[in-house]
Formats: C-alpha cells, sequence, structure tokens
C-alpha cells in the first residue's frame, strides 16, 4: 500500500513538473517577443487555459495555452496576450487580443 501511495505521489510531482516546464518555456518565449519599447518593465506573466471556443476547435496534437504578460512602459501599464504552443520541444507563440 505504502509503494502504491509513493507511486502515486511521485507520478503527481512529475507531471505537475512537466506542465510548470511547458509553462516556463511559453512564458520565455512570451517575453521575448514583447515589442521592443524602451524603459519597458515586466510586473508579472500568468498563464491561463484558453478559451474554451478555441480548444472546441482546437486540431493540433498538444493543448495550447495563453500566457499573460503584464508591463509598464513610459508610467503606462498594459497586459500582453500570447497564445503558446509547444511542437517538439519548441514553444510557438502568437499574440492574442484581450
Amino acid at each position: 500500500m505504502r509503494f502504491k501511495m509513493a507511486l502515486a505521489a511521485s507520478a503527481m510531482l512529475l507531471a505537475t513538473s512537466n506542465g510548470w516546464a511547458d509553462d516556463k518555456a511559453c512564458i520565455s518565449k512570451a517575453t521575448e517577443n514583447l515589442p521592443r519599447i524602451s524603459g519597458l518593465v515586466i510586473k508579472k506573466t500568468r498563464t491561463r487555459p484558453v478559451p474554451t471556443t478555441i480548444q472546441a476547435t482546437w486540431q493540433g496534437q498538444t493543448r495550447p495555452i495563453i500566457v499573460d504578460v503584464d508591463v509598464v512602459a513610459m508610467g503606462a501599464g498594459e497586459t500582453y496576450s500570447y497564445m503558446c504552443v509547444l511542437t517538439k520541444g519548441a514553444a510557438y507563440v502568437r499574440r492574442v487580443m484581450g
């Protein structure tokens, strides 16, 4: 019984760590694609699932996520959102509105 519990806990940790690594790759790629604005400062990044309307029509094998990047430039705050997909270990992003 203890072995099964340890195995289940290990599997859960491994799944969680892979998800975080995927998110980290997408966040990194999204920040690389921010506009080149002098004085731009990244305040916060976060990931979230894509809307159900996109998920329902998605044809790819890996599930996409949305990366939101909160920035401040010239005293004004703004959020840039990117849809990210991991394919063969590489993250691909495209800016989305809203």
